[in-house]
């Protein structure tokens, strides 16, 4: 059994189109989740499928190819193009490979009591299938999910409702929140869903956390950003920062900033580029770090922390 966090969801080709111009670049949910865990944690795990035609394996050599598939059907792929206010709009979507991501790929032999699974946005009775399973085999392992507005529609809103109850941490932003909820308060929405701890993100504000009925707000500390290049995958960089910083602190108030601050730091470049060799020893460096550029002090810089 393993002590880590297991990632488990869609690896892309992305397309990406915003008004820095246009890039090919590796992607998907559970890929920028589980690389921004990477920034603060070794023991971390992708649980996927691609394909054969699949142009970046390189960046797969990151995880152990243990738990990764290589298929025939072709590659997930999307194309996504920005405005300038930075909303997406989805050009194409071909899941392929992608499809292929089932219940029989979590190695559940490999999960333990300290154990993460977090389960990125897939379709949601899929998601209700493999949170079924872990439950029943290794009920002790903490269970994460993320949810996505694309998902939000139909039979769907019960399904992930339920979900909600059934895992450790359901995250999603505002938006998504009051989409499951048919409601168009936050405040609503949050009377609404239940789930032993609810994470609403709220961008550069930070994120409210409901937890035993008692709802915590935890301001984001940002770092400053001269120029933001890509936001492609800037909420799953949250998702999987804010994980690795909870797993390494148990503290919120730390974790929901770590997670800010990473997801900031991956938006400065294309992809998630910013983060493949970034290494913090401890949350509390990422914190420092920030604090040193706003107080203008002889801080540790970035490059200090770029693993060798």
């Amino acid at each position: 059994m393993i002590d880590g966090i297991f990632f488990v969801g869609h690896v892309s080709v992305d397309r990406v189109q915003n008004i820095n111009g246009s890039n090919i670049q590796p992607g998907g949910a559970a890929l920028y989740a589980a690389i921004a865990a990477k920034t603060l944690l070794e023991n971390v795990y992708l649980i996927s499928v691609v394909g054969r035609d699949y142009p970046f394996l390189n960046i797969l050599d990151m995880f152990s190819r243990r738990y990764l598939k290589i298929s025939k059907t072709p590659s997930t792929r999307f194309s996504i193009k920005y405005n300038e206010a930075w909303e997406a709009k989805y050009l194409e979507a071909k899941y392929g490979s992608g499809l292929n991501i089932s219940p029989s790929l979590i190695p559940v032999e490999s999960l333990s009591p300290e154990s993460i699974l977090h389960i990125s946005p897939i379709s949601p009775p899929k998601v209700k299938r493999i949170v079924e399973l872990v439950r029943e085999k290794k009920p002790k392992t903490k269970i994460s999910v993320n949810a996505w507005i694309g998902y939000i529609r139909g039979e769907n809103k019960r399904i992930l409702k339920e979900v909600a109850q059934e895992v450790d941490f359901f995250i999603l932003n505002d938006s998504e929140a009051k989409a499951l909820t048919d409601t168009r308060s936050l405040s609503a929405a949050l009377k609404t869903l239940k789930s032993r701890m609810l994470v609403v993100t709220l961008g550069e504000l930070g994120a409210i956390v409901s937890r035993d009925g008692e709802i915590q707000v935890v301001p984001a500390l940002r770092m400053p950003i001269e120029k933001i290049v890509d936001t492609t995958g800037a909420g799953d960089t949250w998702c999987g920062s804010f994980l690795a910083a909870y797993k390494q602190t148990n503290d919120l108030m730390k974790s929901v900033i770590a997670a800010s601050i990473i997801s900031s730091i991956k938006c400065t470049g294309w992809g998630f580029s910013k983060l493949l060799s970034l290494r913090f020893r401890k949350v509390d460096d990422i914190i420092e770090y920030v604090i040193g550029l706003k107080e203008g002090g002889m801080q540790k810089k970035i490059l200090d922390y770029i693993a060798k």
